[in-house]
């Protein structure tokens, strides 16, 4: 890894590099799909994963003509429609084969590393921006989801591509009008696959107010700009959701129950999955259902009683001493009780923002975790080797970039992004992959400056070493140190 041999190595064509990208990720993810073709795992091997099965009912009933919903002419907006749609597409030509949409997921997987090679080319030197791009071709958690039917692959490519667009005209203050159409075009079709992309406009809106400088005002107009034509794209499904609740909503439905999931006025705690009978019934859907399917049976129809429920239905894991509480919101439609479901959860954070406060501050901690989400039998989480290597170098490298922040600042303000909504909303393990995906442009500068800077050639690969070795130790060993550790933090009240 000297320096000549990659600067020899992005000296080359550009379109060389982004097909070279392109097919090393296409035989890596053709090769894990041959080894685990689970169209509907996470990052749990082996485990059907509820949001991949939902995507693929609502793909099957759209395909088949019966509109957007878990059931032929039940319609709903719990989940963002762009993945659903994708997959429709699909099954309209070739039926409803979940391994046509696997070919999909696979191709939208191969481009996201020439994808981020355009991205941190624009940021960071040509050899760190090859470096990330090929550590994304290999990088596991990206392998994992380009072979499933969850909406991550295309979630981080829209998001990249938008990136893209976004600094090209927002490090400028004339013209780039195009990269803004392109930017508010994959901006857009981001929110339409995931809904987390949203406190990046909020922050970047604040930093153009604070630091925009003379220019300040070109800049919120361009921003503005952008933002119109994320709303135009979003327009078209608002519209629809007008049609079918006689009341706006932009993207999804369940908004208000992701909120309330982790704030409520419930005991314990206020916090859903600490409920006993919520974990009690999650298990005996995930036993009945992984018994059936291993009997051979089609994952979504086994699942489709258990998962086609929308937010009321999610109510109904609670137990009888609830009863009263549930049947409350008998008469409501699905965005009804979404919305009610966001007052009472700001209600709980106004009646306990200490107990709120703390919540909020163990999601901050825990989202750099190290290990998998838990086993849903037996609540074992397993350590993730990869990110555990990955993550020292990318906390280097963030400070490392921090002196020419202000060049970095879109990369910075999209990690802290993904980081709130995941501290203030449910946590889980995936949803911080956008944030590593970006990361992998910090971990490459990193690791190129390394090798850079070492005074002995060998310096490099003994750190390298150490940080694998240490990883293998706590994956071995620091279990129930970690364990304790964590708990300690869930404990606090």
């Amino acid at each position: 890894m000297r320096r000549s041999k990659l600067d020899h190595a992005v000296s080359g064509p550009k379109h060389r590099i982004l097909l070279f990208l392109f097919v090393a990720a296409l035989i890596v993810r053709i090769i894990y799909c041959c080894i685990n073709p689970n169209p509907h795992q996470g990052l749990l091997k082996g485990e059907i994963n509820s949001d991949a099965t939902e995507y693929d009912m609502i793909a099957r009933t759209l395909a088949a003509g019966g509109g957007f919903g878990y059931y032929p002419d039940q319609p709903t907006a719990f989940r963002n429609p762009l993945s659903p749609i994708l997959m429709a597409g699909v099954y309209i030509v070739t039926g409803p084969h979940p391994v046509a949409v696997q070919v999909l997921m696979i191709i939208l997987g191969s481009l996201i590393p020439p994808a981020l090679y355009l991205l941190a080319r624009q940021i960071v030197e040509p050899a760190a921006a090859l470096l990330a791009a090929i550590a994304a071709v290999f990088y596991p958690p990206l392998v994992i989801f380009s072979v499933s039917t969850m909406s991550e692959t295309p979630f981080i490519l829209l998001m990249l591509l938008s990136l893209i667009y976004w600094h090209r005209f927002s490090i400028t203050a004339h013209g780039e009008w195009m990269s803004i159409i392109l930017a508010g075009l994959f901006a857009g079709l981001a929110l339409l696959t995931r809904s987390v992309f949203v406190p990046l406009f909020v922050l970047w809106l604040f930093y153009v107010i604070i630091a925009g400088g003379r220019d300040r005002w070109r800049h919120l107009l361009r921003f503005a700009t952008f933002c119109l034509l994320i709303i135009i794209v979003l327009l078209p499904w608002a519209i629809r959701n007008r049609v079918v609740f006689g009341e706006t909503a932009w993207i999804t439905t369940n908004g208000g129950f992701n909120l309330w999931h982790r704030h409520n006025l419930l005991p314990p705690d206020g916090t859903l999955y600490s409920r006993e009978d919520v974990q009690q019934e999650l298990q005996r859907i995930y036993r009945f259902t992984r018994e059936r399917i291993a009997a051979g049976e089609d994952p979504v129809e086994v699942a489709r009683p258990f998962l086609a429920q929308t937010v009321s239905g999610y109510l109904m894991r609670l137990g009888p001493d609830e009863k009263e509480y549930v049947d409350s919101f008998q008469g409501l439609n699905e965005l009804q009780v979404d919305r009610r479901l966001f007052e009472e959860a700001i209600r709980a954070i106004q009646r306990y923002p200490l107990r709120a406060a703390i919540k909020v501050a163990k999601n901050i901690i825990k989202f750099w975790d190290p290990y998998h989400d838990p086993n849903l039998i037996n609540r074992n989480r397993r350590y993730n080797f990869a990110y555990g290597i990955m993550a020292p170098f990318l906390l280097w490298g963030i400070v490392l970039l921090f002196p020419q922040w202000r060049r970095h600042i879109l990369l910075y303000l999209a990690i802290i992004a993904f980081w709130c909504i995941s501290a203030m909303f449910i946590l889980m393990e995936r949803f911080r992959l956008p944030a590593e995906a970006i990361g992998l442009i910090f971990m490459s500068v990193a690791v190129i400056t390394l090798f850079r800077r070492a005074k002995k050639p060998w310096l490099p690969w003994v750190v390298i070493a150490s940080v694998i070795l240490i990883n293998l130790i706590i994956m071995q060993f620091g279990g129930p140190v970690l364990q304790c550790v964590r708990e300690t933090i869930h404990g606090i009240q």
